[in-house]
């Protein structure tokens, strides 16, 4: 049987538009988007429609486009954010801000608290990269842009982005086998599920390898609201747990090193010391946890090299746009410290 000789339609069906758009775009005629023309000639090309050097250069697939000089959108949530006392996102939005200039970019940065119905009235405006879980609202906003957008720490269907996340699952499962390994049969993983994706994901790094293990009768989850008030829920936890006779956990994996630490305190409060009665770990190797004992056994998330690693991103998309959208992840090194130990017998 012959090769199915390729056609417009077939280039039509292939990228999920109608022929006579391909047909515009092969002509170089107007009324196609860029990023709909890139997929167009991409697809062309790797059927081989096309060959190197057919097209008239105002045409080309990849064409060159400049960074230097040319701006990028910097999205956040707030504008603490931008604080290098934010411990974890004060440190992302640093290595983008050095990341930015050592492409010679400028840089414009907006929150959420800002009104983005006004949209940024800048002519070099080449890419957006944002930090953080975004609302609806923004997601709309900063999509009607139609320029290459890199997202750190969040991803959505509907939107058509590259995604940088640190490599939760596989973090939070190397402690969770270490504790297992330590003789820890019950342990109980803390963290609010729907705060951000990143501890979404480090919930289902941790239950993996309790299941794995055939822990999951012994395992339980605090899914507590990470705010001022954590500390009075999980109080209300143990009390039940006391109440109840219910034997307490030997090892509390936390979502990230403030949850660890302000639990290791209230265990204190308790009279429970950590590592002697109960191990706790966390994750991102916070700078404030420098100088605490007992020192955190963690994850390390190099934050500065996720935000250079999300401009380099985008000075890629910005110049590939027929690529599909790809999702980084970023692994981190597991330190052990002195907050773990064998569980206890009580």
């Amino acid at each position: 049987m012959g090769q199915k000789k390729i056609t417009m339609q077939v280039i039509a069906d292939t990228v999920g538009v109608s022929k006579y758009v391909v047909s515009k775009t092969l002509n170089n005629k107007p009324g196609v988007s860029d990023i709909t023309r890139q997929k167009i000639l991409f697809a062309a090309k790797q059927l081989g429609y096309l060959k190197e050097g057919q097209l008239a250069p105002s045409t080309q697939l990849n064409r060159k486009i400049e960074v230097e000089n040319g701006y990028i959108l910097v999205f956040l949530p707030n504008s603490q954010y931008q604080s290098i006392t934010y411990t974890y996102w004060g440190s992302v939005y640093q290595g983008i801000s050095v990341g930015i200039q050592s492409k010679k970019a400028g840089m414009i940065v907006i929150t959420s608290e800002m009104d983005l119905s006004k949209k940024v009235d800048v002519t070099n405006l080449i890419g957006i990269i944002t930090l953080g879980t975004l609302d609806e609202q923004s997601l709309v906003a900063l999509s009607g842009y139609g320029i290459p957008i890199v997202m750190i720490d969040h991803e959505d269907k509907l939107m058509r982005a590259d995604s940088i996340f640190m490599d939760n699952r596989s973090g939070v499962e190397r402690i969770t086998d270490h504790l297992i390994g330590l003789g820890h049969k019950n342990i109980t993983f803390i963290g609010e599920l729907k705060h951000s994706r990143s501890f979404f994901d480090r919930w289902i790094g941790f239950r993996t390898v309790i299941e794995k293990a055939g822990l999951e009768q012994a395992t339980t989850l605090m899914d507590i609201t990470y705010n001022d008030d954590m500390e009075d829920e999980i109080q209300l936890k143990l009390n039940s747990w006391k109440k109840e006779k219910i034997p307490f956990p030997t090892a509390f994996v936390c979502a990230n090193d403030h949850i660890a630490r302000r639990v290791i305190n209230l265990f204190e409060d308790n009279g429970l010391s950590c590592p002697r009665d109960v191990s706790v770990t966390g994750f991102d190797l916070l700078d404030e946890e420098e100088g605490q004992t007992p020192a955190l056994t963690t994850v390390q998330v190099l934050k500065q090299v996720i935000g250079r690693r999300a401009v380099d991103r985008l000075v890629w998309r910005i110049n590939h746009s027929e690529y599909p959208p790809e999702k980084i992840l970023i692994s981190g090194d597991m330190l052990l410290k002195e907050s773990i130990d064998v569980p206890r017998d009580r």
